[in-house]
């Protein structure tokens, strides 16, 4: 059983099929590509660590404090931080990156607009690497076989989601 949600574009857009990892990807392929955003529990994992730990440091540094500007220091700056960290929790929530695939081309699309592309004219058998950036942050990547071609996914997007996807279009995985 395949869970779509399909949803109304300007005219002349094809309709897009919205993938729902836990249903399979079984079912008709040819309304447009197939949407397979970053994992809605990886991001609230993330800004739900780092909000538990501001919210400890604010109590922490609010009782622990010595002075009233101390105290007001920890509180405000707690705050500020808690504030930033909430709103781009909701902002990323709201604005998943995401893999657009067709039969022809896999497109990731992320949260500032840029764009990557892999067409099947490079190949079609993809695997997976594990990039890093910038030292200790690594990201998932999408790989095409005997080609030099790497699509940098990011850390939030679920293998299995994605491997799904694109065997129901058409595409391999080694």
């Amino acid at each position: 059983m395949r869970l779509m949600y399909v949803t109304r574009r300007p005219a002349g857009h094809p309709q897009a099929q919205q993938y729902h990892s836990r249903m399979g990807a079984d079912g008709p392929a040819g309304l447009g590509p197939t949407i397979v955003t970053d994992s809605r529990w990886q991001v609230s994992i993330l800004f739900g660590f780092l909000t538990l730990v501001f919210v400890v440091a604010l109590v922490r540094g609010a009782t622990g404090a010595q002075t009233t500007s101390g105290r007001v220091a920890v509180v405000v700056v707690c705050l500020v931080l808690l504030a930033v960290f909430i709103s781009a929790w909701i902002r990323t929530l709201r604005h998943p990156a995401r893999l657009e695939i067709t039969e022809d081309a896999i497109r990731c699309v992320r949260r500032n607009g840029q764009s990557a592309t892999v067409s099947r004219q490079q190949g079609n058998e993809l695997y997976f690497v594990r990039g890093n950036r910038s030292g200790r942050i690594w990201t998932l990547g999408l790989a095409i076989t005997d080609t030099d071609t790497v699509m940098d996914l990011g850390p939030l997007f679920s293998r299995r989601a994605a491997r799904q996807a694109c065997r129901a279009r058409g595409w391999r995985f080694r």
